[in-house]
């Protein structure tokens, strides 16, 4: 008898993401296998091979951005979602930040970006290999110019500054999915001063709902 994990959310009604792991899935395995397992602002190491989807929610600020997945044990990056614009509609860049969550779509004045404008694709997936050191990382351009990168680990940002917020346990990547929130950093531009801290400037959505098959 074989079995596997399958993990659904919902997105505009009809969409389906989620995770599939080649053994178990991470969590729920052993306590000794967990405690070799983070998934967090430390960083992202999986106890055996999974391939977890990711759903883009919404962005929000100027910075036209790619979010990816960096291997930090060989360097290699692996791109998900980049921005083909950096809003859905355009906006005057001298708007002070009005220093507030602006999710949702209701809230349009802070360079809102949505699934299938500003990235076309809001469903990807990727393989994180066993016992393998991750993060995952946001590169960001302003006019076309570099606005620097930032990364999920904070120890790989200067200061060990916290530019990504998870939000839920690491068990809600299987059970309605976890959010990953960025805030991508006035600093690198305006100075920390002017820095929101929002955390609302590209959001994505990862995992989902767990679902059992068993032939």
């Amino acid at each position: 008898m074989s079995r596997y994990f399958e993990c659904l959310t919902r997105s505009g009604g009809n969409a389906a993401m989620g995770l599939v792991t080649t053994a178990t899935v991470f969590g729920l395995l052993s306590t000794a296998a967990q405690a070799q397992e983070t998934f967090d602002n430390r960083g992202i190491r999986l106890a055996v091979d999974t391939v977890v989807e990711f759903e883009f929610l919404e962005s929000n600020g100027s910075y036209q951005s790619t979010f990816g997945i960096v291997n930090l044990q060989t360097g290699e990056k692996f791109p998900i979602y980049s921005e083909v614009r950096s809003s859905d509609t355009p906006q005057a860049v001298n708007q002070p930040s009005d220093f507030q969550d602006d999710t949702g779509i209701q809230n349009r004045d802070d360079f809102q970006g949505t699934p299938g404008v500003t990235v076309p694709q809001p469903l990807e997936e990727f393989r994180f290999a066993a016992n393998t050191d991750y993060s995952f990382y946001l590169e960001s351009s302003f006019n076309g110019r570099p606005a620097g990168v930032l990364y999920s680990t904070s120890s790989q940002n200067a200061g060990n500054r916290q530019y990504a917020r998870f939000e839920g346990p690491v068990e809600d990547v299987i059970d309605g999915g976890l959010l990953l929130r960025w805030e991508d950093s006035g600093a690198l531009l305006v100075g920390d001063a002017n820095t929101d801290y929002d955390y609302d400037d590209f959001i994505v959505r990862i995992g989902g709902y767990l679902q059992w098959d068993t032939p």
